[in-house]
């Protein structure tokens, strides 16, 4: 009896941890991101994803790209949101765009030289 309880016990945490990977959209990158130190271009270094259901965006940055501005513009491209990000401190960033106006906008991410931008789509 008390194996099958903890039998159900580990699928429902394992489900509990799984389901939020399922629910999230990833962000597709569009633009570029260079290293200072070489003149070509890398991997993009941020992983975008929306939940649908929390209506949340989590930004990812898999290394320190130093400040950069995250902004979110609606359809006409107007800007909803801006922030600026030490991603030295802050290594993940979740923004709610619930109230904002951002479906069919974009998210954009730069460092003044660098500039990578994704379709919101809710």
């Amino acid at each position: 009896m008390k194996v099958k309880f903890f039998q159900a016990l580990a699928v429902a945490i394992a489900l509990l941890i799984a389901f939020p990977a399922f629910a999230a959209k990833k962000i597709m990158w569009d633009g570029f991101w260079k290293k200072p130190s070489k003149p070509r271009s890398i991997e993009i270094p941020i992983i975008g994803n929306i939940d649908e259901t929390t209506e949340t965006l989590t930004l990812d940055f898999q290394s320190d790209l130093g400040d950069v501005v995250v902004s979110i513009t609606d359809a006409s491209g107007n800007v909803v949101y801006q922030e600026s990000v030490q991603t030295d401190v802050t290594p993940s960033v979740t923004i709610s765009l619930e109230g904002l106006d951002a479906n069919g906008g974009t998210v954009s991410v730069t460092d003044g030289e660098n500039l990578i931008y994704g379709l919101i789509n809710l």
